[in-house]
């Protein structure tokens, strides 16, 4: 908690701090000691902080470290196009219908509101793996107990114990395959699950103690419930859960090969009951729409 209290403020400063005249003021009068002078320094950097924090945006530190901008909807006016390649992690917090807008309106739209969410879940597991590599060149008896913890916690999650295994189920795929398969399998952000629950990818819930929407069909005679999600990232660390503990060995082991969207999407064969129907929809899918270009953003720097 210290650590990231820590790098919050820090980062908390670079972000509101003005120019270098101000930032050579604040050193100096911290330099001072003296009480109120660290008052005065305290005020004004209030008064930036009411400046500077955007009023729709709220700023979260995660457990990995990396900063969220939470955003609630209440148009599609409020979904940001991104024009350069570095963004912002927006994280929105509920979804917006987008069937009123002129078709190509209504897919930039679609896309511009999932990519934040993609590349946090990204950057997030990234740093997982990352932590996880770096642990396997110890040897388990010598590791701190927190350090298990963390293990431990990924092994239950990802259903293994050997750490290569787990390596490579933390890794993920290109932007622009998840994006297709968002699209598809939401039908553009106009089926219900996507809207009341933020479920873009239908998953379904087994666990009657999780936030969950029951379908209105059956199974067997049985009722369906598929998960409700906090926000849109929350649903894409689900989808990357998914594939990296289902049945997606083949697919988990030619990511590890190719970045290549137009070849990955072949050995998502198990994804869909229309199997290579399906793989070939997905490449259709990602050509059509262009969406390789996706695979080229990543977040800011100055947020993680």
């Amino acid at each position: 908690m210290l650590k990231h209290f820590i790098i919050f403020s820090l980062l908390t400063f670079s972000i509101f701090a003005q120019d270098s005249d101000s930032t050579e003021f604040v050193i100096n009068e911290v330099e001072n000691n003296t009480v109120q002078e660290l008052s005065i320094i305290e005020q004004q950097m209030q008064e930036i902080r009411k400046d500077e924090v955007a009023v729709n945006a709220r700023l979260t530190l995660n457990n990995d470290n990396l900063l969220v901008l939470n955003k609630k909807l209440h148009s599609p006016s409020d979904i940001k196009i991104f024009t350069k390649k570095e963004i912002e992690p927006i994280n929105y917090t509920n979804t917006v219908s987008l069937n009123k807008l002129q078709v190509s309106e209504k897919k930039q739209k679609f896309f511009h509101m999932l990519l934040p969410a993609i590349l946090i879940s990204k950057e997030n597991l990234k740093l997982k793996r990352e932590r996880v590599i770096f642990l396997s060149q110890t040897p388990y008896e010598d590791l701190f107990e927190e350090d298990k913890e963390f293990l431990e916690n990924l092994y239950t999650r990802y259903k293994t114990t050997d750490i290569r295994k787990l390596i490579s189920r933390l890794k993920t795929h290109p932007v622009s395959i998840i994006l297709a398969q968002a699209a598809i399998e939401s039908a553009w952000g106009e089926s219900r699950f996507f809207k009341e629950g933020n479920n873009i990818f239908g998953m379904w819930s087994y666990n009657s103690h999780e936030p969950r929407i029951r379908a209105k069909g059956t199974r067997n005679g049985k009722a369906i419930y598929v998960k409700k999600y906090a926000n849109l990232s929350e649903a894409i660390d689900d989808y990357f859960l998914v594939i990296g503990r289902g049945a997606y060995k083949s697919f988990r082991k030619h990511r590890n090969i190719t970045d290549n969207p137009l070849q990955l999407v072949q050995y998502l064969v198990n994804y869909c009951e229309l199997k290579e129907k399906y793989t070939k929809k997905l490449r259709k899918f990602i050509v059509y729409n262009k969406l390789r270009k996706f695979d080229e953003f990543k977040l800011e720097d100055q947020y993680m």
